[in-house]
């Protein structure tokens, strides 16, 4: 059985965020997973603060773009079927501060949609197949009408999850969220099983990670793209690289357990950079 790959990417020093991702998807191709057949297609990165990028704690806006441009010139996506969303901090204040630090609006000229998920109609009551810890949970129409989502995290710690990448990311498709902070590692493997079939593709932004707090980490220069199609493999190479493994990241182990993908290393194949030549523990 093929071993699951998992991208990482380091950034030269000629190259621009966009460029690297760019690369970065052109070498997979990424085209090969999300074709111009797609319906419609969630971009989800994380917007948990109205922080600027260059703190590592949300997703910078030059990761988006080099993911958007890919789409539209490498993959020949309509960019009608294209909407860039995530519900953070609520409040439409918060929303309209994160987009206006990271200059979001540029990404809009491309002829994409950005949206607040926070404010999106709510599907309600969404059951969850053999649940470990959560049975039902609200979840946003958008991510929902979506046949396709691109999880698109920044690389952080977190002080319940330990990690919050690419399957904890899913957080922001739903409300409310304080559902999710007891059982928090079982709840996001459930949470994942529901969305799983729709999660093509992961992109984690290493560029700048953070560390020490989902909101408030100190920003660490990573330089380095880690992206593939099983979201399990891809949040497990991007816990190793900065110091985590399943002892810590449990909802690894639950997500493995439940056949959304694979956390053992051993049926992973890295492409490009390999953990000890990036690590930097967090």
């Amino acid at each position: 059985m093929p071993k699951t790959k998992v991208y990482v990417i380091k950034r030269k020093s000629n190259e621009t965020v966009q460029d690297v991702v760019i690369r970065t998807l052109k070498s997979i191709p990424m085209k090969n997973f999300i074709t111009h057949s797609e319906k419609r297609i969630l971009i989800n990165p994380n917007w948990v603060c109205s922080d600027h990028s260059d703190t590592g704690n949300v997703t910078s806006t030059e990761t988006l773009e080099g993911i958007i441009l890919y789409l539209l010139n490498e993959a020949m996506i309509n960019p009608e079927k294209i909407i860039v969303a995530d519900g953070g901090e609520s409040g439409a204040s918060s929303y309209e501060v994160v987009l206006k630090n990271n200059n979001v609006s540029k990404l809009e000229e491309y002829g994409i949609e950005v949206r607040d998920l926070n404010s999106d109609i709510m599907i309600e009551n969404v059951k969850v197949s053999e649940p470990l810890a959560l049975k039902t949970v609200n979840i946003a129409k958008t991510a929902m009408d979506a046949n396709c989502i691109i999880s698109v995290p920044s690389l952080k710690t977190h002080s319940m999850a330990e990690t919050t990448l690419s399957m904890k990311n899913m957080m922001g498709t739903i409300f409310p969220k304080g559902i999710m902070h007891s059982n928090l590692h079982k709840k996001i493997a459930d949470l994942v099983s529901v969305l799983r079939k729709k999660m093509k593709f992961q992109i984690i932004d290493g560029i700048i990670g953070s560390n020490g707090s989902e909101l408030g980490g100190k920003p660490v220069k990573m330089d380095l793209i880690i992206a593939g199609e099983d979201p399990v493999a891809v949040d497990t190479i991007g816990s190793k690289i900065i110091g985590y493994d399943q002892n810590t990241v449990k909802y690894l182990t639950y997500a493995e357990k439940k056949g959304l993908g694979t956390a053992d290393l051993e049926n992973i194949e890295i492409i490009g950079k390999q953990i000890e030549e990036v690590y930097h523990k967090f």
